[in-house]
């Protein structure tokens, strides 16, 4: 499995600067590995409108318990939201807050 270093975080801003066919290898990598946490306490973003706003939850520990929101913020832009979920498992993974977090 890949393992993440500290300047893989240089890569990241690129996921908000180009559309997803674009991306580079270096970044696809970065993605994949943050897209592989284990799915108990896993951050994921929940549709409140679909197609129009989101919220960011948290799962359960064990299957059926419900989630949990992680904070009051509301998003009308989809990719916005997958990115704060990216910085939140950035940090769950290396310990390490992004620039500007």
């Amino acid at each position: 499995m890949y393992e993440l270093t500290p300047s893989d975080a240089n890569l990241l801003p690129e996921f908000l600067q180009r559309e997803r066919k674009d991306f580079s290898l270096e970044l696809r990598r970065v993605l994949n590995r943050l897209r592989l946490v284990p799915i108990a306490g896993r951050e994921v973003i929940v549709a409140v409108e679909p197609n129009k706003t989101y919220r960011l939850v948290r799962m359960g520990t064990h299957r059926g318990e419900p989630v949990s929101y992680i904070d009051d913020r509301l998003f009308t832009d989809h990719k916005r939201a997958e990115y704060e979920i990216l910085k939140l498992r950035w940090r769950r993974l290396t310990g390490l807050p992004l620039a500007g977090d």
